[in-house]
């Protein structure tokens, strides 16, 4: 029997029935979705139930939140326990892809925060959409890791110095970790607080509207060289292109200085030109 060499995927997500969602709706998720996705892209899904089965004591799950090479996280219903988990995540600087079903409001003030959305329905094309979809999203999202621009980075959104870290552990201390690692999210919580204040500034080094917009810039001059045209579809580059316009839109919106609202009104002309 060959051996498993898939990296794993830590899935965030809740995991008994919820109120306002219809029986097993999340199970279907996660077994519809999620775990064809992930063995699409090259990884092993393993939520925190199913790592619970194998014996493994809390401090081995919170590790596996921690250490995971990627994650998927589904913010679909406010779980206080996802958005924990998640916290716990981004506070490490680790990759997630963030996914929410359709209607959800978004849950961070946050703007340039990426979401991929599912149908409630969960129709066969619709099914069969989304875990292309959300290959290609985790795909993206292992390769931009280590991006400076990487938009679902919340330490590298707010330009923060350094990720949280976790102390070398031995003979099993795992009040002890919990503790630092507790003591870790409360730190974290006021950096983002006070580069949220100081990010009222979009002009400041490392503000998220400059961030987006190279970005966006790059990622439009990628498909438009002439390599691009080659190697490309048509209709992957324009769904691509229709995207990035979507994205600049938005941004656009929730610019403050009138500079940063007119870069982004000529980004979205450039983009509007090389989709002619």
């Amino acid at each position: 029997m060959a051996k498993n060499t898939k990296k794993d995927c830590f899935i965030i997500m809740p995991i008994a029935d919820v109120d306002g969602y219809a029986s097993g709706h999340f199970g279907h998720v996660y077994e519809n979705i999620i775990k064809p996705s992930c063995d699409l892209a090259g990884y092993n899904s393993l939520r925190a139930d199913e790592v619970k089965e194998t014996n493994l004591i809390h401090l081995d799950i919170l590790k596996k939140l921690i250490e995971a090479p990627m994650a998927i996280c589904d913010l679909s219903n406010r779980n206080p326990n996802v958005l924990f988990e998640l916290g716990i995540r981004q506070a490490f600087d680790k990759p997630v892809v963030l996914i929410q079903e359709k209607g959800t409001p978004k849950i961070f003030d946050i703007a340039p925060l990426r979401y991929i959305e599912y149908s409630k329905e969960m129709k066969y094309h619709e099914v069969l959409n989304m875990q292309q979809e959300l290959k290609s999203s985790l795909e993206a999202t292992a390769a931009a890791e280590s991006d400076t621009t990487n938009i679902n980075s919340i330490v590298k959104l707010l330009a923060l110095n350094t990720p949280a870290q976790l102390p070398d552990l031995e003979n099993g201390k795992e009040s002890m970790a919990l503790e630092y690692l507790q003591a870790e999210m409360q730190d974290m919580r006021k950096m983002v607080e006070i580069s949220m204040m100081e990010s009222k500034n979009p002009r400041r080094r490392g503000s998220i509207s400059a961030y987006e917009y190279e970005r966006i810039s790059k990622e439009v001059e990628k498909l438009t060289d002439n390599m691009a045209r080659t190697k490309i579809p048509d209709a992957e580059r324009h769904n691509r292109l229709n995207m990035l316009m979507r994205e600049a839109e938005e941004l656009m919106m929730h610019c403050v200085e009138k500079a940063d609202h007119m870069h982004f009104r000529r980004l979205i002309e450039r983009i509007k030109r090389a989709e002619a």
